[in-house]
């Protein structure tokens, strides 16, 4: 497997977090265990790719079944 990038993860995360709205430190603890989840899922079918920023929220959004970044 190859070497995971946790500074392009971090920063992934980092700017998905900026684009929603709401207290950040409460988004983090409601999203950032299904953010991992998400980077690790993408990461074992994309060839080790980190997802972008757009992936997290649009794919977060679809497992919510609503737009996150309007909440």
């Amino acid at each position: 497997m190859k070497r995971k990038s946790i500074k392009a993860e971090n920063r992934v995360q980092a700017e998905a977090f900026r684009r929603m709205q709401g207290d950040e430190l409460e988004l983090i603890s409601l999203y950032a265990g299904d953010f991992r989840e998400i980077i690790t899922e993408f990461e074992c079918s994309h060839d080790g790719h980190v997802p972008s920023a757009d992936d997290l929220l649009w794919i977060e959004s679809q497992r919510q079944g609503h737009d996150i970044t309007q909440e």
